[in-house]
């Protein structure tokens, strides 16, 4: 089976990448922007000559939210996926899993229960909201051309290879290996589930032969506060950590998912806890 990696030289993507290597039944095809750029016009009609009708499709290209969230960068999200949908209508390949986001249901939005596949979106950024999009496209897409569509919404990933230095678990350890000051808005204390890099590729690789289809969370229901991350930096250092606590400058919104859906699909699956994803990603970069 060949399987196509449309953003492989990513964050997501290589680390899908380098977990498929490793299994010899797939042939592995992974396409990077310097390959083709899908923000560019006729970047259709390049992507589809590479991808035969047969093959899965794992598409990772997009924007990340930490590169700036703005009109211009939503703007290209759209293209990206205008074009990648595009040739998707061409090659007809047998499944599309698309990475998508839990943004989509909004980062500062309240809810008084678990966040499930059935919980309305509410995106509250240009990168929520072009996420959301391109789900929608994904999906008038793939029903009008009878094509097999996973939509995979992952939280706040982290791993050594996330060069965003975004707010979290990978942010927080890159600044004390740099020795730089951690901001943390407020005490830390509220609530969000991060998913370790490692656990994003394995996933994948038992869906691509996997029958669902639709929207699936990649949680493991366990929720962690920056706080929590903090706590378990300075315990896996063994040293203190420069912490510079400022006002908040929103509300304190507490997010938990539940994992009764990916539970029922991959079983025995074990995500990485907290201290070991965490242990990992600092050995990784100190090394």
């Amino acid at each position: 089976m060949k399987v196509v990696i449309v953003g492989d030289t990513g964050f997501i993507g290589k680390n899908i990448y380098q977990n498929l290597i490793n299994n010899s039944k797939y042939e592995i095809v992974g396409i990077s922007t310097n390959q083709v750029n899908l923000v560019e016009n006729y970047s259709s009609h390049i992507l589809s000559e590479i991808i035969p009708s047969n093959s899965v499709v794992i598409m990772c290209a997009g924007i990340k939210k930490q590169l700036g969230d703005n009109l211009e960068i939503f703007r290209d999200n759209l293209s990206i996926i205008k074009n990648f949908s595009e040739a998707m209508i061409k090659s007809k390949p047998a499944k599309i899993l698309f990475i998508s986001s839990t943004s989509v249901y909004g980062e500062d939005v309240v809810y008084d229960h678990s966040i499930s596949e059935e919980t309305p979106v509410q995106p509250r950024t240009y990168y929520g909201i072009a996420k959301y999009t391109a789900e929608r496209i994904l999906k008038k897409v793939c029903r009008d051309n009878q094509l097999h569509l996973m939509i995979l919404r992952p939280p706040l990933v982290y791993g050594k290879d996330d060069l965003s230095m975004g707010y979290g678990p990978t942010g927080f350890t890159y600044k004390y290996v740099n020795g730089e000051k951690i901001i943390l808005w407020g005490n830390g204390s509220e609530y969000r589930e991060f998913i370790y890099i490692d656990d994003v590729g394995k996933i994948i690789c038992r869906l691509i032969n996997n029958n669902f289809s639709g929207i699936l969370n990649l949680v493991s229901g366990k929720s962690y506060t920056y706080e929590d991350v903090l706590n378990k930096l300075k315990k896996i250092t063994n040293s203190h950590i420069n912490i510079e606590s400022r006002k908040r400058s929103k509300d304190k919104v507490d997010h938990h998912y539940s994992n009764k859906l990916i539970q029922t699909i991959l079983g025995d699956f074990r995500f990485t806890i907290l201290e070991e994803g965490l242990n990992k990603t600092y050995r990784a970069i100190i090394n």
